[in-house]
């Protein structure tokens, strides 16, 4: 880019020639325009006598360079041609004699040879003639003619006395005239060329003449051209300086006037001076700087306030913690509360919008109030307020009160009951705290611990508040990542399946329930009571349940050609949200009908919540699973909400007793009563039980006497893989006893096959 002009810098003498000429004063009385067009007036009209003087050299250069081309160089072409033609005829006649040149005996030329070179030759001369008479028909100079007459005898010679018999001692095949005015024709054309190359050369001669006098048109035209130029440059430019500080200056001026705009200086004087389009921009300035001082609070109001509480917005807030996180540490603790309404929405579904909006209003109303002077209250969004606590205590438990207080203040303010609609609304917020240190984390990060324990708040019942755990943000990143890496646990193998003996009261295995396990390859094995949770808060569950059911009904197979497992059961458990699935019993029938297992040996494990949730579509899928031989546990029995009447209903095959009655029958005597009431109504319903969770002799003992038929627990075998339990089995009792202990049910158990 061109520098600016430094005015200060222009000569001294051309200053005094502007100022004596008083073209200064004439420029500002004009317009930007006319000083303009002016301007491209004067430089046409250079432009136009540079034109003409170029012009006019050019057609001088052109002129010359006609002369060389036109009667010069054509005649040059034409006698080089004439010359060439010459030489044609001789090879012509050396091609007709050459095929019998080398025979022995009488020479004799071949006809068609003959003919064509004697055509070839009469065409050469027609050529010849035609050029010839071309090169004569432009005037000539003496000295050029004197010699086109020479070579014109020559010529005459060479076509009469050579070429012409020649032509016709071909036709007649007579080989020794032929031979012999070929010999005469060479004489005379070696006598012709001399004088062909004179013209020639007198034709460069020309050219080069006509050439040097029109460089010199050329350098005078050229010379002419550029003093020309030169002294329209000096009156331009210094034309052009005039011009350029008559805009320049004044627009400088308007610069410097926008760049106090732009600082906010909005108080400055501007002048205007003149009636051109550069005082028009000044009064224009004039006019938007009072329209800019009074439109300034209302830009600020809207680019840092939320125009519903008029409280500080999001961008205000984060610039605000930007500095309480970068101010000096010894300045003391500062503290985050992160306010969500609990149940705001429904406010706006109940009472609209309108009314909402009137209690957003209120709220901020009131979170003021109560913070004061001690922090800075903004609106995150939708039903959010952030209040930003600075120079709180250095001492961290004393900023933790502080803080406490604060969070406290807020919640009774809220709490106080809201007119909305002409109905008295009561009001609680959930609140998160983060105390932080200047220097030790960002404006994101204290936002995300704020907003992690405000979770954590409406977590435990809402109406509270929660200080930022460590230990909590540890775990939620540890669920998350766990999270994401059982989206791959199927395909990189790492789930399988353990079975957990179940035996009857003489200690016989007649089952088996499949459990989950997780092998992961960083972290380690995943207990299923960590893993579970996970997937049924997603849709995780019903892979890993369809991936279940399809291991263990495959496991069923395998077992049926074994005499230890063939008469096994296995039980899976099924989750609320896999037998909610509308294909639930297509995806069994496809499972069992895929691998061939026996359908009588699975056994469904649900939840009385899971069956619970729609009774009658329940029934209906167990009912259609029923028929295909597939039986039904109802899983943790005593723990849920079942009744006399539902548990009628449904199909069931086995009632499990949950653990916690278990564990606990030698602590508590009316959890020995409950188990012996659930094994009775069992045996009145027909159902098998299952008591999960023996661990001791001491608690199979109290079992025992209360007649449960089948135990399952750690007294009978840890849970282990498809290998260890068969080798286990193998180990427990011999195949025949396996065998015919495995083709019929305990006798102190009659299935009662219920209608479906």
């Amino acid at each position: 880019m061109m520098a600016a002009v430094d005015w200060r810098r222009v000569p001294w003498a051309l200053t005094r020639l502007r100022r004596a000429a008083g073209l200064q004063v004439l420029l500002a009385r004009l317009r930007i325009g006319t000083r303009l067009a002016v301007m491209m007036l004067l430089a046409i009209l250079v432009a136009g006598l540079l034109a003409a003087a170029g012009i006019r050299g050019l057609a001088a250069s052109k002129e010359s360079l006609r002369v060389v081309h036109e009667d010069r160089m054509t005649p040059v072409r034409t006698l080089s041609e004439i010359a060439q033609l010459m030489l044609a005829n001789q090879l012509s006649l050396q091609r007709a004699l050459a095929p019998a040149a080398g025979k022995s005996g009488a020479a004799a030329l071949d006809p068609v040879s003959a003919r064509a070179a004697a055509l070839q030759i009469e065409r050469s001369a027609r050529t010849i003639d035609q050029l010839w008479a071309q090169y004569l028909s432009v005037p000539r100079a003496d000295a050029e003619l004197a010699l086109a007459q020479r070579f014109a005898e020559h010529r005459t010679r060479y076509l009469d006395e050579a070429l012409a018999p020649a032509v016709a001692a071909l036709r007649a095949l007579d080989y020794q005239d032929t031979r012999r005015l070929a010999e005469g024709a060479r004489v005379l054309y070696e006598q012709a060329y001399p004088e062909l190359q004179h013209l020639v050369r007198l034709q460069f001669e020309f050219a080069d003449a006509a050439y040097r006098a029109g460089v010199q048109r050329y350098d005078y035209t050229r010379w002419l051209a550029l003093a020309a130029l030169l002294a329209s440059m000096v009156v331009l430019s210094w034309l052009g300086l005039l011009l350029i500080r008559s805009i320049v200056e004044p627009l400088r001026e308007v610069i410097a006037v926008c760049g106090r705009i732009a600082d906010g200086q909005l108080n400055a004087t501007i002048a205007v001076r003149g009636s051109d389009e550069i005082s028009s921009v000044f009064r224009a300035l004039r006019s938007m700087q009072t329209r800019l001082r009074k439109s300034e609070q209302a830009i600020y109001k809207l680019a840092y306030y939320d125009p519903l509480t008029e409280l500080p917005n999001r961008t205000l807030l984060r610039e605000r913690m930007q500095q309480a996180v970068e101010s000096d540490p010894r300045a003391g603790h500062g503290a985050l509360l992160l306010v969500d309404l609990d149940h705001f929405k429904t406010i706006n579904d109940t009472l609209g919008h309108e009314e909402g909006d009137k209690h957003l209003r209120q709220i901020a109303r009131r979170l003021t109030v109560a913070v004061a002077d001690q922090g800075l209250v903004a609106r995150l969004g939708g039903d959010e307020f952030v209040v930003l606590a600075q120079q709180l205590n250095a001492d961290e438990v004393q900023a933790h009160a502080q803080a406490r207080a604060l969070a406290e203040r807020v919640l009774t303010a809220l709490a106080t009951p809201t007119q909305l609609a002409g109905r008295l609304m009561h009001t609680s917020a959930s609140l998160g705290v983060c105390l932080f240190r200047p220097g030790a984390s960002t404006t994101k990060e204290l936002l995300k611990r704020a907003d992690t324990a405000m979770y954590q708040a409406k977590s435990v019942g809402r109406n509270g508040y929660r200080f930022f755990d460590p230990v909590l943000q540890s775990q939620l990143e540890a669920r998350a990542a766990l999270e994401t890496a059982l989206h791959g646990a199927i395909e990189a193998r790492q789930l399988a399946l353990h079975y957990q003996v179940q035996v009857n009261a003489l200690g016989q295995p007649v089952g088996v329930e499949a459990l989950l396990r997780w092998r992961h390859p960083l972290h380690g094995q995943v207990p299923p009571a960590q893993f579970i949770p996970i997937a049924e808060a997603s849709d995780l569950i019903l892979t890993l349940g369809d991936w279940v059911l399809q291991q263990a009904c495959a496991q069923l197979q395998a077992w049926a050609g074994q005499p230890h497992t063939r008469g096994l059961t296995i039980s899976v458990n099924v989750s609320a949200r896999q037998l909610a699935q509308p294909g639930f019993v297509d995806q069994v029938h496809g499972a069992l009908a895929g691998t061939g297992a026996r359908p009588e040996l699975l056994v469904l494990e649900l939840t009385e919540s899971a069956m619970l949730q729609d009774i009658a579509d329940t029934v209906r899928k167990m009912q259609a699973l029923r028929c295909l031989g597939v039986r039904f546990a109802l899983d943790d029995f005593g723990t849920g909400y079942s009744c006399l009447s539902q548990l009628q209903r449904l199909p069931l095959y086995q009632l499990k007793i949950d653990r916690s009655f278990i564990q606990d029958m030698g602590a508590r005597a009316s959890n020995a009563v409950i188990v012996q009431t659930i094994v009775g109504m069992a045996r009145t319903l027909g159902l098998h039980i299952v008591a999960e969770g023996v661990e001791t002799e001491a608690q199979r003992g109290v079992l025992a006497r209360l007649k449960c038929p089948a135990f399952q627990g750690y007294l009978f075998g840890m849970p282990q893989s498809a290998e260890a339990l068969e080798t286990w089995l193998r180990d427990q009792c011999p195949a025949s006893e396996a065998s015919s202990l495995l083709q019929s049910e305990p006798d102190d158990v009659q299935i009662f096959e219920r209608q479906t």
